[in-house]
């Protein structure tokens, strides 16, 4: 009876191990990165430089949509990769998330603006529908659709393992 105990737990212990080792060599696996397609929520918020009014109509074709906050320290790492997007001609739209517009635009004036345009989200509701939980979060939207959401700092490693599949996939941002 010890015996077939014995090997009972050691059966359990090496499967537990196996399973363990296959989840952490699965190569597409992150924690953050959320794949699945969904509606960009309807909003109209107000332009971060001015009063004018943004929608879901300013959206069009294939972007980033970053959501950040001058708050946000994990922000300010990721700040320099996603200039370096820009200057490689990726579209990206800034979310800016439950912030000061004085703040922010201190904050952009600072570091640089690698966005078409930025979305003051004072009171997080656009955030709130998306699915974000904190900043920074990157979406990837083509015509309307979010296909690619990754929570947290968006750098070479995740762009090239999350966001680069996918583009190539879909064929989006040809000119890059």
């Amino acid at each position: 009876m010890t015996v077939f105990l014995r090997l009972f737990i050691l059966s359990v212990s090496l499967m537990f191990f196996y399973f363990f080792y296959l989840y952490i060599e699965d190569d597409k696996y992150y924690p953050g990165a959320s794949f699945q397609t969904s509606n960009m929520p309807l909003f109209e918020l107000e332009d971060l430089y001015s009063d004018d009014v943004i929608t879901n109509s300013d959206i069009e074709g294939a972007h980033l949509i970053n959501v950040w906050a001058s708050w946000c320290i994990t922000c300010r790492i990721e700040h320099g990769f996603l200039v370096k997007l820009s200057s490689q001609g990726i579209p990206i739209m800034g979310l800016n998330y439950k912030d000061e517009k004085i703040d922010a635009i201190n904050w952009i004036t600072k570091f640089g603006d690698p966005y078409k345009f930025i979305i003051h989200d004072l009171k997080g509701e656009l955030a709130l529908d998306m699915g974000v939980t904190g900043a920074p979060e990157t979406f990837l939207i083509n015509n309307g659709k979010i296909i690619a959401h990754y929570r947290g700092e968006v750098n070479e490693m995740i762009w090239s393992d999350v966001f680069s599949p996918i583009i190539k996939k879909e064929n989006l941002f040809n000119d890059n």
